[in-house]
């Protein structure tokens, strides 16, 4: 099967129904501080913030989803444009496709360009000794600030095309990581979270970030379940690290090395929860992707935004950099 017709399986899958965990993300046991007494005007409450050194109108990250195939060009545009209006990050969908056929540039690429842009490539892209080449070229190409390298060791071992080799994924990491520098590499799950000796041996690779992206949200065994994995995905539907417990991990494992938050994350209370657990910043995926699909992108990005200085203004707090377990009840 093609890279565009599997993408375009990925793309209108993830926007249905039955292919989330059938846990939670744990943030549901995470209660913020409540304060009858704000004493601030709500408007005041910034959401300014800063991820990988580039300045954010809000700590919030349009997760990676899509490209490389035409149904992606209309998405990835709509999400561009929404992120750059409300200065937010935005991850691409994996550069796989694109490194094979640069004539999928379209499908990736947007007229409006957010304050940081990531490039994404899979694990199984930077192994080997041309890996490090093959990021840098996926960031030249979009003119990306970074690279996200994502870790889908289920997905790979389900996926009827995949390739769950991993031997010499984290090498291949570290390549990335000096080839590139200074521009930074982020790593992130898909979906099951990051065990804690993961964290450290990125950290010791020398990666610039991580996205814990834990279980509770889209669950990519489900997905490839519907693509042919049968009955072996059914098993997976419970797996992984919620994402509350993934972010907990990877604070007190690397309590100096940034962690975004990902992993079933719907609105701007969980975003604030999220902060208060430490994240940098939060990516969502979901529900801006069915928001592009409907075009109404810009509609959610504001609702998100929203719910979080809310949520900012009743805990005390006078920004959404300033949250902290402090604010937790």
């Amino acid at each position: 099967m093609s890279g565009a017709i599997r993408k375009a399986e990925h793309l209108r899958i993830a926007a249905g129904p039955g292919v989330e965990h059938t846990g939670s993300t744990g943030l549901e046991t995470v209660r913020l501080r409540h304060r009858a007494l704000p004493e601030r005007d709500v408007a005041s409450v910034s959401l300014d913030s800063s991820l990988l050194g580039a300045p954010l109108g809000a700590p919030l990250v349009v997760s990676a989803m899509t490209g490389g195939t035409s149904e992606a060009a209309d998405v990835n545009q709509r999400l561009a444009r929404a992120a750059a209006n409300a200065g937010i990050a935005v991850v691409l969908g994996s550069g796989r496709a694109l490194l094979d056929d640069p004539d999928l540039l379209r499908t990736y690429v947007c007229d409006a360009r957010p304050p940081l842009l990531l490039a994404n490539l899979g694990a199984a892209q930077v192994r080997g000794p041309a890996g490090a080449a093959r990021a840098e070229r996926l960031v030249e190409l979009l003119g990306a600030d970074g690279l996200v390298v994502h870790l889908n060791p289920l997905q790979e071992a389900l996926q009827p095309e995949g390739e769950p080799d991993f031997s010499g994924v984290l090498d291949g990491i570290a390549a990335c990581v000096a080839r590139l520098a200074p521009r930074p590499i982020v790593v992130k799950e898909v979906g099951f979270g990051l065990d804690g000796a993961d964290v450290a041996l990125l950290q010791g690779a020398g990666v610039a970030a991580v996205d814990v992206a834990g279980a509770g949200g889209t669950n990519w065994a489900l997905i490839e379940g519907r693509r042919g994995a049968g009955t072996v995905a059914g098993a997976f539907a419970d797996w992984g690290l919620p994402t509350a417990g993934a972010l907990r991990v990877a604070r007190a494992v690397a309590p100096e090395l940034p962690a975004i938050a990902s992993g079933g994350v719907r609105d701007g209370v969980e975003v604030a929860k999220c902060l208060a657990l430490g994240a940098t910043a939060v990516g969502l995926a979901r529900p801006f992707l069915v928001a592009a699909q409907a075009d109404r992108t810009a509609d959610v990005v504001a609702l998100v935004l929203r719910q979080l200085r809310v949520a900012v203004w009743l805990t005390g707090a006078s920004s959404a950099a300033e949250l902290g377990s402090e604010h937790l009840a």
